[in-house]
């Protein structure tokens, strides 16, 4: 992959390749998917280009199709899974986090209440505090480990909730207040967009109602003229 990033560090800007090797963190990617994604995406532009420039005749048209195919090639490799692995965390945080409230209630330091939740709960962002609280063998400090995670966490929500944790620690404030309050907010936000998904829902669905029946009710009045036509 050497003569790859080559090409690729040559192509696009040190800032375009740092924030796509972001959001494969986010993926849990490494930065050779990074190097994959942008050949690609570069092979497919000049098709589009040449194609578009081609058929249509106009340097505009052809470069604003580039531009459109970039833009939806982007959000469907990375930033349509990340909302989709954002809802899916920010459920697993509801439970994680009620489960190390009553860890730490109990008397448990911070870094035996995140082994005792990881131990008991088996999710997906369980398995990446989890592989944080690993890293703490290696030399890394709890807190830089926790600091460290919030780079392979693309929700807000949850990262507000580690800073707390990494705050509280620092300052010796009530952590358990703090993760109360974090994890409140959480909770409001999901059942917010859950409220906005629902009343989306009957736009859509008379979007969808629309392009379904115009067609079916052209068919209906046109039909008796239409066989009147072929007889």
């Amino acid at each position: 992959m050497q003569v790859e990033y080559e090409l690729i560090k040559r192509i696009y800007s040190k800032k375009t390749i740092e924030k796509y090797n972001r959001l494969s963190k986010y993926l849990g990617l490494d930065n050779n998917a990074v190097i994959s994604f942008l050949l690609i995406r570069l092979f497919f532009s000049i098709i589009v280009f040449f194609l578009s420039f081609v058929f249509i005749h106009s340097l505009l048209i052809a470069l604003g199709l580039t531009l459109l195919f970039n833009i939806l090639h982007t959000y469907t490799v990375f930033y349509e899974k990340l909302k989709k692995i954002t809802k899916v965390e920010e459920k697993e945080a509801s439970l994680f986090f009620e489960i190390l409230l009553i860890a730490l209630k109990s008397g448990k330091n911070l870094n035996d209440a995140f082994i005792l939740t990881t131990k008991n709960i088996d999710s997906g962002l369980s398995k990446k505090f989890s592989k944080a609280i690993d890293n703490t063998k290696y030399g890394e400090s709890l807190i830089e480990s926790l600091d460290n995670l919030k780079s392979e966490i693309y929700s807000d929500d949850i990262k507000n909730i580690i800073d707390s944790i990494i705050e509280s620690y620092k300052s010796g404030r009530d952590m358990v207040d703090s993760i109360e309050k974090s994890l409140e907010l959480l909770n409001e936000n999901r059942v917010n967009n859950i409220k906005a998904y629902i009343n989306k829902l009957p736009v859509k669905i008379s979007v969808i109602s629309v392009f379904l029946l115009i067609p079916l009710m052209l068919l209906l009045i046109l039909s008796p003229a239409i066989l009147e036509y072929f007889k």
